[in-house]
């Protein structure tokens, strides 16, 4: 009878021992699903991140392309103004050619027997043909040809502030003359060249060919006086 009793009784202890380990069972699997939910969590957590440093990194980025590119576009602008400055505003009154008078000539401008030099009649004309008066940069140049070769024998710079000095409004025009410098090739076909730049840096040229006329005998009452 008692053998009979605990064999129900251990029959019921490991009844009820079954019943724990069964009903632990769900618990353990669930604590498992958990932290494979947390592992997740985890990765994406690491993965935003990681993306997050990579948009930061593409925002700096792109705010220096953006500068970079502010400061080309500033300095574009400052070059067109720059480009711009140098362009005459009012064209149709600045310096568009310039050629030679009718004056333009071999010349004695002393009391002396004999010729002294060049004189030279300078026309500054706009775009419709009219003489106007601007400064400017010029060089005169008499070039020798009679000798197979161009020779310059003669050169004569005049700076701006020199050329505006001998302008003359009648007529119109700068009035210079140019000194004979050494021997003069009397007899000689001569091309007297001016090149002309304006205060926008822009160089104009004309020239005119004539033969130097030989030297004048002096008479001989001029002689015996």
């Amino acid at each position: 009878m008692k053998a009979t009793v605990c064999v129900l009784i251990l029959s019921c202890f490991l009844a009820s021992g079954c019943t724990s380990v069964v009903s632990a069972l769900p618990a353990s699997r669930e604590k498992s699903a958990l932290e494979e939910a947390l592992d997740e969590n985890s990765r994406l957590k690491e993965s935003l991140d990681a993306e997050v440093r990579v948009n930061h990194r593409l925002a700096y980025e792109l705010e220096m392309s953006r500068i970079e590119l502010q400061k080309a576009q500033a300095g574009l602008v400052a070059h067109e103004a720059s480009a711009a400055a140098t362009v005459p505003i009012f064209q149709d009154y600045e310096v568009a050619s310039v050629a030679f008078g009718l004056l333009t000539g071999i010349s004695d401008w002393d009391d002396n027997f004999g010729y002294d030099g060049i004189q030279v009649h300078l026309l500054l004309k706009d775009s419709d043909g009219d003489v106007i008066k601007r400064k400017g940069n010029v060089i005169f140049d008499l070039v020798d040809i009679s000798r197979g070769q161009e020779q310059v024998i003669m050169s004569w710079p005049l700076p701006a502030e020199v050329l505006g000095s001998h302008w003359q409004s009648v007529p119109p025009g700068f009035r210079i003359k140019l000194p004979w410098q050494g021997d003069v090739a009397y007899g000689d076909q001569c091309v007297l060249r001016a090149s002309f730049t304006d205060a926008f840096g822009r160089a104009f040229g004309t020239s005119r060919l004539f033969t130097l006329e030989p030297r004048p005998e002096i008479p001989k009452n001029a002689e015996q006086q």
